[in-house]
């Protein structure tokens, strides 16, 4: 059963801790983040959708990878000057969101290397591996680097 995203003001405090949390972490690696605001974040990550995914704003919120994902994907995107809010998702050119994706997607798997935590590896390279055989909207001058970061993890993927 899907459960809906509880309301902004619901859990404001919590996307607040979070993401200083993220903040705090990226600022240890030096990573030049744009950081975004809580409400771009729950507007962002609630917003339209052109795929189907079965990642929810519970699952991005609670998941330590998955939220470092999200906020340096949209960091990135600030940084290519898009508007974060609901329609960011459907309104970006996909060369633009991809891009973004893909760096978020490189930073999430060299986090989870550095915690040694290769069961996700595994599971994020399986999904991205997928991604590059089968994500029909993955801009074509894409797909070379989406491969590049999937071979550059490749041997820690049966750790």
């Amino acid at each position: 059963m899907y459960m809906a995203a509880p309301t902004y003001e619901e859990i404001v405090d919590i996307i607040d801790f979070r993401l200083n949390q993220v903040i705090e972490l990226l600022n240890e690696f030096e990573y030049e983040l744009n950081a975004c605001t809580s409400r771009e974040l729950y507007d962002y990550l609630n917003g339209e959708n052109f795929k189907d995914s079965k990642i929810t704003f519970r699952d991005r919120l609670g998941n330590e990878y998955l939220f470092l994902h999200s906020i340096i994907e949209i960091g990135e995107l600030k940084g290519a000057g898009v508007e974060i809010n609901s329609k960011t998702i459907v309104s970006t050119p996909k060369d633009v969101l991809y891009g973004a994706h893909l760096k978020a997607m490189d930073y999430e798997l060299g986090y989870c290397l550095i915690l040694e935590d290769f069961y996700w590896l595994k599971h994020r390279l399986a999904h991205l591996g997928q991604d590059i055989e089968t994500d029909e909207h993955i801009p074509e001058e894409l797909k070379g680097k989406a491969t590049e970061i999937y071979n550059s993890f490749l041997e820690y993927k049966n750790m």
